[in-house]
């Protein structure tokens, strides 16, 4: 039954589907008609020749036994019909024809008839008058006839359906006509292979006209590519390229022109390699482009041989007016068969893209006060050194130095002159070292060198001596005289350490003991000196108890939208008070944590307290909470967030994860992975601190972040440094390309809101606005806010600590 209701079903579809071809006045049904008619017309000569040698057959078979006066009308009649048919012929032959209308589908099917029915009267008539083996003869000239017209008017179904009709009715009356049993059975297949024929030219018919519909679609999505290239063209910043097999261009536009600087008709006969390997020659007023062959075309060319899509391929090219980048995208054009015929792509000018992308590359591994090597380009040299050292006499060693007076410079002249008080100690220290040596900042008064090739203990030492010595001699600021002075600890590679933590750590104790030797002086590590791990190990065993005696605690420090002045969101800060061991920092803490498996439990006592509280005395406030690296890349940390979602009832939306630069180091991938879980729970992610380490530039692109937070190192600069401001300029207009938001860190000084401000930041925090406070003052400070106005430079900000009213106390308890 099923299977009934199917065929019902096509034939019902088929049934109107003829219909509104052959009957309907739309122009679309018309365009496929004409293509139907069109099919026919071009093989009427051949089909009426045919005819007309059968009819001659037909003629000399039956001569003896046929009036021949009935065989001369029946010639005539059907020569009648073939040359209408080929008037037909002549008529549209050559001719495009767009439109038929249903009339000539009734003339066709008109004449199809006329000539099937001369055709019948052949069996019909004559047939039973010949001799048996002229009847045979006609028999077989007749099924022919039936079949081949059948199949030749297949394209017209109408038609075709009238011509077997017509003759096979009349094979089947001549059969059963005999009388003759045998004759009888072969009248049943007749009608079966009349069946099989229908079914054959319907068949034949619906594969037409699927083609011809496949044709228009493929014609109207080419219409469509094309207003969409020429669209593309006129309001694209990229600029449309199309080359052929061999290379050379075949749709030239006048951006292109004007973007390669040759002419139109100097292009159509160049292919795209030669263009970009060599200079034009052009007017002096248009530039001429050369690219530098090392950066990118061999890869443009390896790219083209594969035949394959590819994607940002980067030229480096000079003009005029200085180097500029250019990023190409093409995919290939093939043919029916799937063979490459050309290329078409576009090129994009991603210089600015480019200039940013080496500004943060260099802010990732200098640092833009002095210029010297940060933190990264420290530990990779570092690394070298130790895989080095396996060489016969070859050693290093890393000296740390720290300022002695450098808070009481920064406290009693200001940040302005604390920075050119590190600009000076950079300038003594670049004098006293070899090109060979490496010369780094660590961030604040912190300062590495690393020597190259150390050929003894005594070397150092003296070296180490001389830099104390300079360091300690007072210096002209801003035309004050001012006392530095520094302390340095010495680690020798590979003697003290074997990975680079352990030589900075040894390092770092070695300045620590010098410092409380005394300071202004050099100490070299000894062993001894790690007994200074005696803290760590204090605080981990510590740690390990810490929440279970409720000794931990959340900050919160509000976060202000610079536009309109209103907290939009506030930071939870893990604050740790221990009986014996005092407040102890989360700098101190935290790296402890990571290394002895406690940041997971600690991590998920943060998101469970930071939600728990958000949601019950913050309403409508989102929050942001630090994430440790660690933490992040730990297989159940996923799991943790939805948790602490789940059981405080707090919106993914009001959560926004804060993350620091140094994630993607070890495992990119593994990263990535788990900032994209969390993007599709809702959590909003923050890229912290960006900029001052491990360059992620090159995940903004791959991981959509939410918000990045301006270090407070470049916000305390702002006043003092132009770079400083440049950067900060930089960062955010990179985040809004990005569709990315901006929050400044560490911000002091209604100067700085302004700097700020202008610059597009959105959001800032910062003791302008309040220091970290607990849940218990953060809700009276909130309270309070609506009537604060913001700060306009020159002001002082006021503190504002009020003290917990009942309203606020209560929706704590209810918490």
């Amino acid at each position: 039954m099923e299977f009934e209701s199917s065929m019902l079903g096509r034939l019902r579809l088929l049934w109107q589907h003829e219909q509104w071809l052959y009957s309907s006045a739309e122009a679309a049904a018309g365009e496929v008609r004409a293509r139907h008619i069109e099919a026919v017309l071009r093989i009427a000569p051949l089909v009426m020749v045919a005819n007309l040698l059968n009819a001659a057959l037909v003629v000399a078979f039956l001569a003896a036994t046929v009036p021949v006066i009935q065989l001369a009308i029946w010639a005539c009649l059907l020569a009648g019909g073939c040359a209408h048919a080929m008037r037909s012929w002549w008529r549209w032959r050559g001719r495009v024809v767009r439109q038929m209308p249903p009339s000539a589908v009734v003339r066709a099917t008109a004449q199809a008839a006329f000539i099937s029915g001369l055709w019948a009267v052949v069996p019909l008539l004559w047939l039973p008058m010949a001799p048996p083996a002229h009847q045979l003869m006609l028999a077989v000239l007749t099924s022919g006839v039936l079949c081949a017209g059948a199949f030749v008017l297949a394209t017209l179904l109408p038609a075709s359906l009238v011509h077997v009709a017509v003759l096979s009715l009349a094979a089947i009356v001549a059969l059963l006509r005999s009388g003759q049993s045998v004759l009888l059975g072969l009248a049943a297949m007749v009608v079966l292979y009349t069946v099989v024929i229908v079914a054959g030219v319907v068949t034949v018919s619906r594969l037409f006209s699927a083609r011809l519909a496949s044709q228009r679609e493929a014609e109207r999505q080419s219409q469509v590519v094309g207003l969409l290239l020429r669209d593309f063209e006129e309001h694209s910043v990229d600029v449309l390229w199309e080359v052929d097999r061999r290379g050379r261009f075949t749709h030239v536009s006048d951006r292109l022109v004007g973007l390669l600087g040759r002419s139109r008709e100097k292009l159509q006969k160049s292919t795209l390699v030669d263009v970009l390997q060599s200079r034009t020659k052009m007017p002096k007023r248009r530039a001429g482009v050369l690219i530098d062959e090392s950066n990118g075309l061999p890869a443009l060319r390896r790219a083209l041989l594969l035949d394959k899509p590819f994607r940002d391929v980067v030229l480096k090219v000079k003009q005029r007016e200085g180097s500029a980048w250019w990023s190409i995208t093409a995919k290939p054009l093939l043919d029916e068969a799937g063979h490459s015929t050309g290329w078409r792509g576009v090129i994009s000018d991603v210089t600015k893209q480019r200039v940013t992308h080496q500004r943060l590359a260099y802010l990732a591994h200098f640092d833009s006060l002095t210029g010297l090597a940060n933190r990264v380009q420290l530990r990779e040299r570092l690394d070298e050194a130790l895989t080095q050292a396996g060489e016969p006499r070859r050693r290093s060693a890393l000296l740390c130095l720290d300022l002695d007076n450098f808070k009481t410079i920064n406290d009693s002249f200001g940040h302005s002159a604390g920075d050119a008080v590190l600009r000076q100690v950079a300038r003594r220290l670049q004098g006293m070292v070899r090109s060979s040596d490496l010369l780094a900042r660590l961030g604040g008064d912190e300062f590495a060198v690393v020597l190259d090739d150390v050929r003894s203990n005594g070397e150092v030492l003296q070296l180490s001596q001389r830099l104390v010595d300079v360091l300690n001699r007072p210096a002209v600021i801003q035309g004050r005289l001012v006392s530095m002075g520094a302390s340095i600890g010495v680690a020798l590679i590979p003697e003290h350490g074997q990975t680079v933590d352990e030589i900075l750590g040894n390092a770092d104790l070695a300045l620590y003991a010098a410092k409380e030797r005394g300071r202004g002086r050099f100490e070299l590590f000894v062993p001894s000196l790690g007994l200074r791990n005696r803290r760590a190990s204090q605080v981990e065993a510590a740690l390990r108890e810490a929440i279970e005696r409720g000794e931990m605690s959340l900050e919160w420090q509000p976060q202000v939208a610079v536009g309109d002045w209103k907290v939009m969101s506030a930071e939870a800060l893990l604050r740790w008070q221990h009986p014996d061991l005092g407040l102890v920092e989360p700098s101190e803490f935290i790296p402890v944590a990571e290394r002895c498996g406690l940041i997971g439990d600690i991590g998920a006592w943060v998101l469970s307290r930071a939600c728990t509280e958000a949601q019950a005395a913050l309403p409508g406030l989102a929050i942001s909470v630090n994430v440790s690296p660690v933490q992040l890349m730990q297989e159940g940390f996923i799991e943790e967030v939805q948790r602490a979602l789940r059981q405080s009832g707090l919106p993914p939306s009001r959560l926004e994860v804060e993350i620091t630069e140094s994630v993607f180091m070890d495992d990119p991938a593994a990263a990535l992975s788990h900032l994209h879980a969390l993007k599709t729970m809702g959590v909003r992610i923050a890229l912290d601190d960006f900029g001052t380490g491990y360059s992620a530039f090159q995940y903004l692109r791959r991981f959509p972040f939410d918000t990045l937070k301006i270090d407070r190192a470049f916000v305390r600069e702002l006043m003092t440094h132009h770079d400083a401001r440049a950067i900060v300029r930089t960062i955010v207009q990179l985040a809004t390309t990005l569709g990315m938001q901006t929050i400044a860190e560490g911000v002091e000084e209604p100067v700085q809101l302004e700097v700020l401000n202008q610059a597009g930041c959105r959001l800032i925090q910062g003791y302008l606005v309040a220091r970290p406070m607990p849940l218990l003052r953060l809700l009276p400070f909130l309270e309070g806010w609506g009537s604060t106005s913001r700060p306009e430079p020159g002001e002082l900000p006021e503190t504002m600590q009020v003290p917990l009213d009942r309203r606020s106390a209560e929706a704590l308890a209810g918490r």
